[in-house]
């Protein structure tokens, strides 16, 4: 069984026992729970049930396994001949989730 979600903007495919990266969650802590509503997509033993644009009463529960910072990215600035370079880079804030329980809505 497999789902795919919409978090922050970005849909992530999902199974259970699965780590999954998303967006910062400022709310909550290592080890609380995480339910997702927004499910696209819900596959149990082949049959999809497919949303429009939601799957009805599907929903995800997971748990944050940690709260942390990405590696850096970096973005240059180049013009070129006039001897100038401007190099600036960021760390994205993420929360890992491990994936406990899938429930189709059935």
């Amino acid at each position: 069984m497999y789902a795919i979600i919409d978090t922050g903007n970005h849909q992530e495919k999902v199974e259970v026992g699965s780590t999954i990266e998303v967006d910062f969650l400022s709310d909550k802590k290592t080890g609380d729970p995480v339910r997702f509503e927004k499910v696209l997509l819900v596959v149990n033993e082949g049959k999809p049930l497919i949303g429009k644009p939601l799957v009805e009463k599907a929903f995800v529960m997971g748990k944050v396994l940690e709260q942390k910072k990405n590696d850096k990215v970096y973005a240059i600035q180049f013009r070129r001949r006039k001897d100038s370079k401007r190099i600036v880079g960021h760390r994205r804030k993420i929360t890992l989730i491990s994936i406990e329980e899938i429930k189709d809505g059935t």
